[in-house]
């Protein structure tokens, strides 16, 4: 098989997993406090590694419990090294006239285009080839300057920065336009008023929007700017904090940017005021937040375990938000209508914090809730016993009902293992009693009548137990030595 260089945010999971002596460990930890966008995107770089042939992955769980590295990925590094030594950088025909990023964007933008030419420049890429079009004069209803124009005529890669702005200019329209006759690569990146639904004119909605708080957008970003002017080879980890370092930077802009007068046609207060319910802010929130018109209950669910977030009534929300104008709720599924849709959407920078207030209201974390319980020293012994079992073992799951005789015959081999008697494993079903009424786990998967038959820790628990500090491993192993079996041999 030939081969073919991976994306930046390929190759560095890659590289991190064949560097590491526990692949599914590192594996595993990816996952960890990661947003429901950034974990698909996760999922979508092990889909492309699976089907290069560079690893497999076993799930239970919708986790990663087994990562088995094929000779292709131990191997990947030296040909790289070979790739790039018959690949020079200087080889490619007909990029020397073609050397020249350009950003197209309105003057009022210009801290975006700033962060991506900082972006650039700490990836390797100089400054000076990267030319924006923010020159004075340049956003009146004026002719493209002679020295617009000449970058255009030399650029290898043209970047537009979508705004409700960008799009009131008639000069950057005029801009689009060029972008959109040049035989090279356009990368519409989008704020986050833009949509596929309110983009017109050259660069309409036949382009895939690209954002700044997307991990997986940024490596193409990267990708495709460094093939252009055939950017000399940087290291992975470089380009990964670069990637991280942009995205924070992004989000802290948003926090302070204000749209301008006739940004939006309407009021936060008009906006909002039709959504009366927590239960409806907060499932609008993930909508928006996401960018998505349908979702089902199972992946709203999903999303309120593991971002923590508590006393949501899930078909509440999707009963009250079909309501609006032609929305629909079939099979768990909400449909969210398409007018409502757009009415939000244009204006998700100025309707997403109120909501996100809403959502941090809801959240309660399972690693206070145990901290307090814990300093409280008022745990049950027993109770005390399984936590011991939960860290050694690094258990994230729970069986119920017909599921909790193979986790109790888990603890039975724990104990063995320890020297222990059977006081956890004939107590088990109240030690998990216990977790579930102090809402320490949540039901993660159920019987055919509805009924829970596995639960989850929560993964701010996780985090805790599985990082266990030295303090609680001290009062854990007294518990243990509380239980120790002594042979009469």
């Amino acid at each position: 098989m030939d081969f073919r260089k991976l994306p930046s945010n390929s190759e560095g999971l890659l590289l991190k997993l064949v560097c590491s002596e526990n692949p599914t460990q590192v594996l595993r930890k990816q996952y960890n406090g990661l947003s429901t966008q950034q974990e698909q995107e996760l999922d979508g770089i092990i889909r492309e590694l699976k089907e290069l042939g560079y690893i497999d992955v076993k799930w239970a769980d919708n986790e990663p419990y087994f990562v088995i590295l094929n000779n292709s990925a131990r191997t990947y590094s030296e040909r790289l090294a070979e790739y790039n030594t018959h690949n020079p950088t200087n080889a490619t025909q007909g990029k020397k006239e073609k050397n020249t990023i350009f950003i197209s964007h309105r003057s009022t933008d210009k801290g975006i285009a700033d962060m991506l030419v900082d972006f650039f420049a700490g990836t390797g890429i100089s400054k000076e080839a990267v030319f924006c079009s923010s020159l004075p004069g340049n956003d009146i209803n004026e002719r493209i300057s002679d020295e617009v124009r000449s970058a255009l005529k030399s650029s290898a890669v043209n970047i537009a920065i979508l705004s409700h702005d960008y799009y009131q200019s008639a000069y950057c329209l005029n801009e689009a336009g060029v972008l959109w006759y040049e035989d090279v690569p356009v990368i519409p990146v989008a704020l986050p008023e833009i949509n596929s639904g309110n983009m017109y004119g050259f660069l309409n909605n036949e382009y895939k929007l690209r954002r700044l708080d997307s991990d997986t957008d940024i490596s193409y970003i990267y990708d495709t700017v460094s093939e252009a002017v055939s950017a000399p080879h940087t290291k992975a980890s470089l380009i990964t904090y670069e990637n991280n370092k942009l995205r924070t930077r992004y989000a802290e802009y948003l926090k302070v940017r204000e749209l301008p007068p006739g940004g939006s046609d309407i009021s936060i207060a008009d906006t909002i005021a039709e959504i009366t319910t927590d239960d409806e802010r907060i499932v609008l929130y993930y909508i928006l937040h996401e960018n998505v018109r349908k979702v089902s209950k199972s992946t709203i669910s999903s999303w309120l375990n593991k971002c923590e977030i508590r006393g949501v009534n899930v078909d509440n929300a999707f009963d009250l938000l079909s309501s609006f104008d032609n929305g629909a709720l079939n099979n768990d599924t909400l449909e969210f209508g398409i007018d409502t849709f757009r009415k939000y959407s244009a204006n998700v920078a100025r309707v997403l914090p109120p909501l996100k207030k809403c959502v941090d209201q809801h959240i309660e974390l399972a690693v206070n809730i145990f901290k307090k319980i814990w300093s409280d020293d008022t745990l049950d012994i027993n109770i005390r016993l399984f936590v011991a079992y939960i860290v050694e073992e690094r258990m994230r799951t729970f069986g119920d009902r017909w599921m909790a005789e193979g986790e109790i015959e888990n603890i039975r081999q724990w104990e063995s293992k320890n020297t222990l008697d059977s006081t956890l494993s004939n107590n088990y079903g109240s030690c998990l009693e216990f977790f579930v009424q102090n809402e320490l786990v949540y039901a993660s998967s159920w019987t055919s009548y509805g009924n829970p038959r596995e639960y989850t820790l929560f993964p701010s628990l996780q985090e805790l137990l599985f990082n266990c500090p030295h303090k609680i491993m001290e009062e854990l192993q007294k518990v243990k030595d509380a239980y120790h079996l002594d042979f009469p041999f």
